[in-house]
């Protein structure tokens, strides 16, 4: 049978209906039959309206992850990201796959409260209690009335409750510079849910300001530092699938844990680092109609000068084998918002077998670890430029203006060259290609 990557777009369409991976509606999105985005759908979903902005899809191949084998749907405009997470991906799988595990506690929403009387908010009158400072008021009235804002919480979303969530704790915290939160931890299903839980920390903080003296409300929110919402995917690789042509799979390993270790001591590499996890993330997490800001925050705010990157690599000497393991916040839903809205995206989670929030995270934090290993490996062994360069030739070309069937020629004349590629280059081969051709 024809590798997946050898079929032009149009037979690779055709062979996931075969497969019965996509039903008639992803069909008709994916021939065109359908729009892929319709303008009445758009003009509902942002404001001030004009068109859409397609990004390529493809699938990522090769993953095993915890034991079911996929291909991932991943969006993203860089060349070599899909082909990169799906060739570690099948380095991996070689040895067993993905195995992941996750923690989805809820998110947390945050009502920040402020005394009164600091020249922002109403002054309390001099009600009994207002001499208070507004942790020692905000914690006497949660201790006393926890049933009541759980009542609260529950008129404020009442079918969350029936969807498996609801509020699952509540906690009061106190700050310099007179600041007081009350935190609601809300488990959100399987949705993201940050409209839920902005309704429901709304509704909670309207109720306590009207029954506490003398507090000021200044926001609430939800809050995107997802600790309590973390994937953790662990792969072995054996050394014998790292081997290149120039350099043996033992040193290539030992070479990756070299180059890991390094970003958690150079914050400048850290940054590079990161951001090639970041590739595979974001690219499966747009697939699937998810936030990609939010899982950006959540992943920034877990960094610190103590903890520069979610991935670790270490050398299991008895086994020769190379193990990666990714642990990092993926605050991700399988239902709502434009999971729901956009066509795209509902066929993206149909490739991937309509998964569960939670299973969605493991795979999106196997395809960060994927491209995690792709890239180092390229790194310490050729270079990260050699396999980027032809999808970089092919953009290049179709910038000049060629159909598809100068591509291949053209890329050739550039690939013969690589240190003078340019936009330049490809137009003057392009030239001479169309003038030998009459």
């Amino acid at each position: 049978m024809t590798k997946f990557y050898e079929l032009s777009t149009a037979e690779r369409i055709d062979r996931l209906r075969v497969e019965g991976a996509i039903g008639e509606d992803g069909l008709r999105v994916l021939t065109g039959q359908a729009e892929a985005l319709p303008a009445v759908v758009a003009s509902n979903m942002v404001e001030n309206h004009i068109g859409a902005f397609p990004v390529p899809l493809g699938l990522a191949e090769h993953f095993v992850i915890d034991g079911e084998a996929l291909r991932v749907p991943m969006a993203v405009e860089e060349p070599s990201v899909i082909a990169a997470a799906g060739n570690a991906a099948a380095r991996i799988a070689r040895s067993g796959g993905f195995s992941t595990s996750v923690r989805r506690e809820g998110v947390v929403a945050q009502i920040v409260v402020t005394d009164a009387r600091d020249g922002d908010g109403v002054d309390g009158g001099g009600k009994e209690g207002a001499d208070r400072s507004p942790l020692d008021r905000l914690t006497e009235y949660v201790r006393a009335h926890e049933g009541e804002i759980r009542r609260v919480a529950r008129q404020a979303h009442p079918s969350l409750e029936r969807h498996g969530g609801g509020l699952r704790g509540v906690e009061v915290r106190g700050h310099e510079d007179g600041f007081a939160e009350l935190d609601l931890l809300i488990d959100t299903g399987e949705a993201m849910g940050a409209n839920v839980v902005n309704t429901i920390a709304e509704a909670v903080s309207v109720h306590c300001i009207s029954h506490i003296d003398g507090l000021d409300p200044l926001m609430s929110i939800l809050s995107n530092e997802s600790a309590g919402q973390r994937a953790q995917s662990v792969a072995r690789i054996a050394f014998d699938d790292l081997k290149t042509r120039d350099m043996d799979g033992d040193r290539v390993a030992r070479r990756i844990v070299k180059a890991a270790r390094f970003a958690w001591v150079s914050p400048l590499r850290a940054a590079t680092h990161n951001k090639g996890i970041m590739n595979g993330v974001n690219a499966a997490v747009l697939a699937t109609g998810n936030d990609t800001r939010n899982i950006n925050a959540a992943a920034y705010a877990d960094l610190s000068d103590r903890k520069r990157t979610w991935t670790k690599w270490t050398i299991d000497e008895d086994r020769s084998q190379l193990v990666g393991v990714i642990d990092m916040p993926l605050p991700l839903g399988a239902v709502g918002g434009a999971m729901s809205t956009l066509p795209m995206a509902r066929l993206s989670l149909a490739l991937l077998g309509h998964p569960s929030a939670a299973r969605l995270m493991g795979i999106v934090a196997s395809v960060g670890l994927a491209s995690n290993l792709s890239a180092m490996r390229a790194l310490v062994t050729r270079g990260i430029q050699s396999g980027h360069m032809n999808l970089q030739f092919k953009s290049l070309v179709m910038s000049a203006g060629a159909r598809p069937e100068e591509l291949d020629q053209v890329v050739a004349g550039l690939r013969a060259d690589p240190a003078h590629a340019d936009l330049a280059m490809a137009k003057r081969l392009l030239q001479r290609l169309r003038a030998e051709s009459k």
